[in-house]
């Protein structure tokens, strides 16, 4: 079972996800896999415990960083899936090898993890478009490590729960078939590799 309703519901399927005893907004169920928004303001340690028809589970302790950068993998190009989500400004095409970043391009990053933001968001919510709800701690970008010029990170206006950067290259990143795209922020940080152009 999927939702698209929003407000995103708090129980699906006739299951439920709690956080700290607090019901959170759940996407999507099925036998195997469960969805959902764990809330911004949950840092720490936290207890996690699923309802079911089935029963109630065990609690699952689990550590929340504040921030956890993560690029989602969802892209489509062709017979290609589970491609990063790195969009190229100029053709609004996902970042291939045969649509390489190109020195001088601006880049969107759909990305997770990335914490509060500043207005404050409510989870289950889509994210506001005036004013743009921008994160607190401002992420670090670098392709084979040379900074990018971060022009935006916060929340993607109307979608629940999905961060976007946006970033120009510059002239300075080292072309390659293989160079490393890096997202740190607040001590955590993730890396994949990009193929970059002249």
């Amino acid at each position: 079972v999927a939702t698209s309703v929003m407000p995103l519901p708090t129980a699906l399927g006739n299951s439920c996800l709690t956080v700290n005893g607090q019901p959170i907004p759940v996407l999507f169920v099925s036998p195997t896999q469960i969805n959902a928004q764990l809330p911004f303001q949950a840092t720490g340690n936290v207890t996690l415990i699923l309802r079911t028809p089935g029963g109630v589970s065990d609690n699952y302790n689990l550590t929340i960083l504040p921030t956890a950068p993560s690029v989602f993998h969802t892209g489509v190009a062709g017979p290609d899936t589970n491609i990063p989500t790195l969009v190229r400004s100029d053709n609004n095409l996902l970042v291939t090898d045969s649509n390489p970043i190109h020195r001088g391009d601006t880049l969107v990053i759909y990305v997770t993890g990335l914490g509060q933001t500043n207005p404050a968001q409510l989870e289950g919510q889509p994210a506001p478009s005036d004013p743009l709800a921008g994160v607190l701690i401002p992420p670090v970008v670098t392709i084979g490590g040379v900074n990018l010029q971060v022009i935006y990170a916060g929340l993607t206006p109307g979608e629940v729960g999905v961060y976007q950067i946006n970033v120009t290259v510059p002239k300075s990143v080292p072309a390659g078939l293989d160079e490393t795209l890096t997202i740190a922020q607040g001590g955590s940080s993730t890396s994949l590799p990009v193929r970059v152009v002249e």
